[in-house]
């Protein structure tokens, strides 16, 4: 049977927690998620199946957003929901990134206002852009912004990857679209805002930073997605999912993980690294935000309570409304929580309620 990532975690925690006893409250609260997911700590239900008598038990999940082992069906979800939203008019994938001097915002007591800011400096930078009439002219614009923190080697890389409709309204309420369905915006003074934006919010909170930041490189991405089916899908992955899948797990001793990665500098070429285990949780808490902050925000028309602006801008894209409720597509069973026998490969029917036996959730401090 191959390894996973919980094999990792649950074998090396607690020789992490030796060498590491005090955690922040948010890997405290992770840590104890990640150790009792899907265990009887937890509760969880008795199924069995009539035909053959076969029984099993399902415990429930913690549904920690760092927990390698929850999020499928809430990334399902969340996938099917955008894809609904979506308006006939072309997709861009629009990342920012920060310069390293400034990724230490990022731990420590103000750490989520830290993230705010990011989310607040780049969401003006690229409304501002989309309001130029020299890019698109939409005062009334529409985006969804998807926080991702780690790259392919678990190191701490902050990013946000904006997915933009390259349409909007006007000042004057007139539907409006990109030109060009491979071009969105010139990237020079989608910077020079972006960086103004970051410097403003950081002086609002009488923040000092190295000086030398305001003269590094601002990293802005853009892509076009045409329809944008395919960059939600990949953005679903970011969404109710931990840092590193279990493909990606190659071996597991009583000292080392080895696991696989991309190399993006060199074509996405594969490679293969080894590190110890305590190195390897190390690396995947880093990712564990902070407690109460929003790694998915919704803009402008994208937001879920500008709902009526939304289905106009759609409607104005040659998009064909659907009135009524819109039936979702059905979930594995397993997904859902309901095991299937093995045997019959039928839905098994539940049996008893197994009652958690921490009732009280995971503590704050150890």
């Amino acid at each position: 049977m191959a390894d996973t990532v919980i094999d990792v975690l649950r074998r090396f925690l607690p020789r992490f927690r030796k060498e590491h006893p005090v955690l922040c409250e948010a890997r405290q609260r992770a840590v104890w998620a990640i150790t009792h997911c899907r265990t009887a700590t937890l509760g969880g239900h008795l199924y069995g199946c009539d035909p053959c008598g076969e029984r099993k038990f399902a415990f429930h999940s913690c549904n920690h957003r760092a927990c390698p082992q929850c999020g499928r069906a809430a990334t399902a979800e969340w996938v099917g929901r955008e894809l609904a939203k979506r308006i006939n008019a072309p997709y861009f994938m629009v990342t920012f990134t920060l310069p390293q001097e400034l990724r230490e915002l990022f731990f420590g007591r103000e750490a989520k206002a830290a993230f705010d800011v990011f989310f607040r400096a780049s969401s003006q930078a690229l409304s501002e852009t989309l309001a130029s009439r020299r890019v698109l002219g939409a005062t009334t614009s529409g985006f969804t912004g998807v926080l991702h923190t780690w790259n392919q080697r678990l190191h701490f890389h902050p990013h946000i990857h904006y997915l933009v409709p390259g349409a909007g309204l006007d000042a004057e309420g007139h539907y409006v679209r990109v030109k060009n369905a491979n071009f969105l915006a010139h990237l020079p003074a989608m910077t020079r805002r972006f960086r103004r934006r970051f410097r403003e919010e950081l002086e609002r909170l009488h923040w000092q930073v190295d000086p030398v930041v305001w003269t590094r490189e601002w990293g802005i991405h853009i892509q076009p997605f045409g329809t944008g089916e395919t960059a939600i899908k990949y953005l679903g992955a970011y969404v109710s999912r931990a840092a590193l899948g279990d493909s990606r797990i190659v071996s597991l001793t009583d000292e080392t993980v080895t696991f696989k990665w991309k190399d993006r500098a060199h074509g996405s070429r594969p490679r293969v690294e080894t590190i110890s285990g305590v190195e390897f949780i190390r690396r995947y808490l880093r990712h564990v935000l902070p407690r109460g902050l929003r790694s998915i925000r919704y803009f402008g028309f994208c937001h879920p309570a500008a709902k009526a602006t939304r289905e106009r801008v759609a409607f104005l894209s040659g998009r064909v409304l659907r009135i009524g409720p819109v039936a979702a597509e059905s979930l594995p069973r397993e997904a859902m929580g309901i095991p299937t026998c093995s045997c019959c490969r039928l839905p098994m029917k539940r049996l008893a309620t197994i009652q958690r036996i921490s009732p009280r959730g995971p503590p704050l401090r150890s």
